[in-house]
């Protein structure tokens, strides 16, 4: 079975491409998958949870760590089968940890977040797992720790109704938190 990677040069806008701008929307496209990447602000996420009710010791750890909105659509006849553990985050001093969602589980039940707080934080994050169906999207948000430095973002995703079809992999460089 071959193995697809492509580098997210190919098929990227033509404003993320030249990437003058860090904090800018990259997007991918082909036959198979199109796929969004924005950087977002700790400005941003803590109006966003703030305006939802989060209290102020959540939205102190939510400004601490770098956000991403992720988009992603199947443009296969098959499944596409999304797993974010195959995914990982590297840069010129190794690699960066995602923050998983049972490590916001153990945050917040550490500082006693109540449950709709929970529930709410869980529903933005993009699932760890799902299988897209012909033309179906789905989004949210995925976490790694702040940094200044720029990264690349590689990703495996499968394919097939049985996971057996060829594994798509794509690699987006250069990306940064949003400051």
């Amino acid at each position: 079975m071959g193995l697809l990677f492509i580098t997210a040069t190919q098929g990227l806008s033509a404003h993320a491409a030249d990437n003058k701008q860090s904090n800018q929307r990259r997007t991918f496209e082909n036959k198979q998958i199109k796929l969004v990447v924005i950087p977002r602000t700790a400005q941003q996420m803590s109006a966003f949870y703030e305006g939802r009710g989060f209290p102020s010791k959540a939205i102190s750890e939510i400004s601490k760590v770098c956000f991403f909105t992720v988009g992603i659509r199947n443009l296969t006849p098959s499944i596409l089968w999304l797993d974010t553990a195959n995914w990982r985050f590297k840069h010129s001093e190794g690699e960066l940890n995602r923050i998983t969602r049972a490590n916001w589980k153990k945050t917040w039940q550490a500082m006693k977040l109540p449950l709709r707080f929970q529930s709410t934080f869980r529903w933005t994050l993009i699932p760890a797992q799902l299988g897209f169906q012909p033309d179906e999207r789905e989004g949210g948000n995925i976490t790694i720790p702040r940094t200044d430095k720029p990264f690349s973002l590689l990703m495996t995703f499968t394919t097939g109704e049985k996971k057996q079809g060829q594994p798509i992999k794509l690699k987006l460089d250069n990306l940064q938190c949003a400051k």
